[in-house]
């Protein structure tokens, strides 16, 4: 008898505290918070003087830049090779773009890069790749190549 009254002392002192905890798991549960592919957003870093304003992954990935301020008083850049490595949420680790060797490009302008063969397997798997961007400009001081180097990162379409 001393062990049952023991008992619902403590569920009649402790229950409501436990109901509460339960209710916001559940609540927390419902809203996504514990699936981590809710957390992964499309977002992109480095990549300077260039922003890469978006980036999706379906049968390629494609990026879509925008070109921000230029060094060096520069009014307008080359664009030489692209490349992503590390990818992760892809069919390959690495891959090169097409059609971007040589295209030319000014402050305040965009730009599309293609990485054929590089694909995700299916509609909503989190993707991030690390890239490359080579490119040359010429300046009053002569010519200069350089490199812009990020991250993508996004949900499979």
């Amino acid at each position: 008898m001393v062990k049952g009254q023991s008992a619902l002392e403590y569920m009649m002192t402790y229950g409501w505290a436990i109901l509460i905890i339960v209710i916001v798991a559940v609540i927390l549960y419902s809203m996504g918070i514990f699936n981590p592919r809710a957390s992964v957003t499309a977002s992109s870093s480095g990549f300077s003087p260039f922003a890469a304003s978006a980036a999706i992954c379906g049968s390629n990935i494609t990026v879509a830049f925008t070109v921000g301020g230029l060094p060096n008083g520069a009014t307008s850049v080359a664009l030489g090779k692209m490349f992503l490595s590390s990818a992760t949420g892809t069919n390959t680790s690495s891959a090169t773009a097409t059609g971007v060797v040589g295209v030319s490009v000014t402050s305040g302008s965009s730009f599309k890069v293609t990485f054929p063969g590089i694909s995700c397997a299916s509609s909503g798997v989190p993707f991030t790749a690390s890239g490359i961007l080579e490119y040359s400009l010429t300046t009053s001081a002569g010519a200069a190549s350089y490199n812009a180097t990020g991250t993508v990162a996004g949900t499979s379409s």
